[in-house]
């Protein structure tokens, strides 16, 4: 156990490098996030195994990083509500060790698609990065 969990940690490590080596390359906030998600996918399947992550997280899709939230889109509101509540605070806990300012949103394909400004019109409230207003609403 202790030999896998430093292979692990070892690998964490390296991937973080990359990512710290490549950011100065990664200014598109939508190629930042698909990198950024390529290496915390991994890190999932690492940790929870290739079944789990195959039933939650294979077809997760990275959208941007908008305002240091990593926005994920998901096949649907079941998926997002599930992955929120069992493995929204891992996500996040994986991203801080790439970024400390990094968080996650995950959104169902639905709700995306009746909201298109996701990628170009979001502003945060205050607390937590789940509470996320189209600028819309605030007007």
């Amino acid at each position: 156990m202790k030999k896998t969990r430093n292979t692990l940690k070892r690998r964490w490590t390296e991937r973080q490098a990359r990512l710290k080596e490549k950011s100065l390359n990664l200014a598109h906030p939508v190629v930042k996030a698909s990198y950024t998600w390529s290496i915390l996918s991994e890190q999932l399947c690492d940790v929870l195994g290739p079944e789990v992550h195959h039933q939650w997280f294979k077809q997760v899709k990275p959208l941007v990083i908008s305002h240091n939230v990593l926005i994920l889109e998901v096949p649907n509101h079941f998926s997002a509500q599930w992955i929120h509540t069992h493995y929204h605070e891992l996500v996040d806990v994986l991203l801080s060790v790439m970024d400390k300012k990094l968080t996650s949103f995950f959104i169902s394909q639905s709700e995306r698609h009746h909201a298109p400004q996701i990628a170009t019109g979001l502003t945060l409230a205050e607390g937590p990065a789940t509470e996320v207003k189209r600028q819309s609403e605030d007007e």
